[in-house]
């Protein structure tokens, strides 16, 4: 047994009940506006905002963490802002309040991954790749539970009691939070060295080039789960919240499956056509599947669980023995945020006046370019 085991238990934990209120809310969102008769445009609106106020806050934190330690974050930041955000939820009727959630989520989840992956990378030295990716398949279960209570939530109980549930479970984040407090300072940056953090040519091409390739994994994904899919399966297939709270669960426990089964895989070049494959087809052909749309969106899962080892292992490989870790990960993902932003804008605006297709063949087109992007670093890596 590693002696981090049970730190990195506590870790799980938290991403669990985390990701099981982040799940249920990013199905929910965008149905609950449905309801209120905000129009497709006005949504992507909404859900923009989260990238756009994490890109700010999470880099902050970061340099806080790298700063001060990681251990505290969790029950200080997450935990509260889950609390908060859930409940603005509980109380939102327009459009103002839906966006005052989300600013308050964007701290929720800027104060959880600002630290989760530094947290993993230091209880877990020579397993960050693999506990990393491990982290990623828990973080798709509870994803997948939090779906389908807010699906069958808000069939059979109504908003206000499927909204009172997950405040429920973002108080319960306090308990592996407060396990983790405790936990030894490590990987402390001097307070002399923060400017040097802001040298932005220092890091290298290869750096940079990771983040490029997670800027087209966002593309190919963000706009899909956030936005697109949820609206798409309700006002073009007319699916019941039920099933599609069930299919956003069966979507992310085979992508949580895949990801486990394929830890010991190779990460080479024919998983790599696999997965581009598998998702190119899928995503041209979800637009007008109808009868075969669950079956193309199951695939589009498959692919998911494939692309997480890669995902994860370029972080790692980029990262892991810096010594600025929490901000060097913030720094990585810049680019992907203003993309997150963007592509939920433009992806509703297309939607609403060209169709979903062209948006979702873009989507897999993307996911494409990053899976060979990906093998390319890491076999230079």
């Amino acid at each position: 047994m590693f002696p981090a085991d049970l730190p990195m238990k506590r870790i799980l934990l938290v991403t669990f009940l985390n990701f099981f209120v982040s799940g249920g809310l990013t199905l929910a969102i965008p149905l609950l506006l449905l309801e209120q008769n905000v129009d497709l445009i006005n949504i992507s609106i909404v859900i923009s905002v989260l990238p756009l106020f994490f890109l700010a806050i999470r880099l902050v934190l970061a340099l806080a963490a790298d700063l001060k330690g990681w251990s505290r974050f969790y029950l200080l930041l997450n935990w509260p802002a889950s609390i908060i955000s859930t409940l603005i939820y509980f109380a939102a009727t327009s459009i103002p309040v839906f966006l005052l959630g989300k600013v308050v989520e964007a701290i929720r989840e800027s104060s959880y991954w600002a630290v989760n992956r530094t947290a993993i990378f230091s209880l877990s030295p020579g397993r960050e790749e693999r506990e990393a990716t491990r982290n990623t398949a828990v973080l798709l279960l509870s994803t997948a539970i939090g779906s389908a209570v807010a699906g069958l939530g808000l069939s059979y109980l109504g908003s206000p009691h499927t909204l009172t549930i997950f405040v429920v479970v973002s108080a319960l984040i306090g308990v592996p939070a407060a396990m983790l407090w405790k936990i030894p300072k490590q990987n402390q940056v001097a307070s002399s060295r923060v400017k040097t953090l802001f040298d932005l040519r220092g890091r290298g091409r290869m750096f940079w080039f990771v983040s490029l390739i997670m800027l087209f994994y966002s593309l190919a994904r963000y706009p899909l789960i956030t936005l697109l899919l949820p609206v798409f399966m309700s006002q073009q297939l007319g699916l019941s919240y039920t099933t599609i709270g069930i299919a956003f669960m069966l979507y992310n426990v085979i992508a949580s499956v895949v990801v486990v089964i394929t830890l010991r895989f190779s990460l080479n070049a024919k998983r790599a056509i696999l997965q581009s494959l598998i998702a190119l087809l899928a995503s041209v052909f979800m637009a007008i599947s109808n009868g075969y749309f669950l079956l193309l969106f199951f695939a589009l899962a498959f692919t998911e669980g494939l692309g997480t080892g890669f995902y994860e292992s370029i972080i790692a490989k980029a990262t892991k023995k810096g010594p600025s870790v929490s901000f060097d990960i913030g720094l990585l993902h810049l680019p992907r945020r203003f993309a997150e932003f963007a592509s939920v804008l433009y992806a509703g605006a297309i939607a609403q006046f060209a169709g979903y297709l062209p948006v979702f063949v873009f989507c897999g087109v993307f996911f494409a370019i990053f899976s060979f992007l990906s093998l390319n670093f890491l076999k230079s890596a």
